[in-house]
């Protein structure tokens, strides 16, 4: 029942700045609390999570003085070998079953969490994801594709003198195929650049101004590249055979 607690790094330089805070008080709810220590820094968790946003009180405190409650809303049980994980959660609720007087068919008031859960649930949320982002990628693809394909279709028609004067002075039909497929994948190629500088910019605030751990490889961006070549290649090749096709006498009148 001691009016005492630990705090963690964040907190206590939130609290205290670079000035010792061991012997001085602060004020959790209504309870004064006298700091005995300070944990050693933690650091975030993958998530963003900051381990060392934390003060640390007695348990019978807790529970009687802030809580109110006589009982433990939240246990975590760490083991030694993960071999026994699966036999230590079932000896935990056979335990909870006879403290709570649970007997089948009845259903468990409690509910208990093993990383094999957790692994389980993270790799079902990754698929749903990585399918989501798929489909959104797929899209955006195909979208951008049309999009790039009217364009330069409304550039063939525009342009229809330049290509009429370039056949006239001696350019093959093969010339101009290429001309237009190469533009078509210089503006893919520097919509990716565009991309991946955005993708940069933004993973670089992310780091700074959060307490999330960003890091960049390299193989985003070599799908980008290849991306950004078969859309191009793909949806220009229709301009690029009209604008080939195109008659020069008409083109020239």
């Amino acid at each position: 029942m001691a009016r005492v607690c630990v705090l963690g790094a964040t907190v206590a330089k939130d609290l205290f700045g670079d000035e010792s805070p061991l012997g001085r008080y602060l004020q959790v709810q209504k309870v004064r609390f006298r700091v005995k220590g300070v944990l050693q820094s933690k650091g975030t968790s993958p998530i963003g999570t900051d381990f060392d946003n934390r003060i640390l009180i007695p348990l019978s405190t807790g529970l009687r003085r802030l809580l109110n409650q006589d009982y433990i809303s939240y246990v975590r049980i760490k083991l030694d070998d993960a071999d026994h994980i699966v036999p230590v959660a079932a000896q935990v609720r056979e335990l909870i079953h006879s403290r709570h007087h649970i007997t089948p068919p009845e259903e468990d008031d409690f509910r208990i969490v093993t990383p094999t859960i957790v692994a389980s649930l993270a790799r079902g949320a990754s698929r749903t994801l990585s399918l989501l982002v798929t489909a959104l990628a797929a899209i955006s693809l195909l979208v951008g594709g049309i999009v790039l394909m009217n364009i330069l279709l409304i550039s063939v028609s525009g342009r229809a003198k330049e290509i009429g004067l370039r056949r006239a002075v001696g350019a093959s039909r093969r010339d101009i195929l290429f001309q237009f497929l190469t533009e078509s994948l210089v503006v893919t190629f520097f919509g990716m650049l565009i991309g991946c500088g955005i993708s940069i910019v933004v993973c670089t605030v992310l780091a700074r101004e959060t307490k999330i751990p960003v890091g960049l490889s390299w193989e985003p961006f070599a799908l980008a590249l290849v991306f950004a070549l078969v859309v191009g290649t793909f949806f220009g090749v229709q301009p690029a055979r009209r604008a080939a096709a195109t008659n020069p006498v008409r083109a020239l009148r």
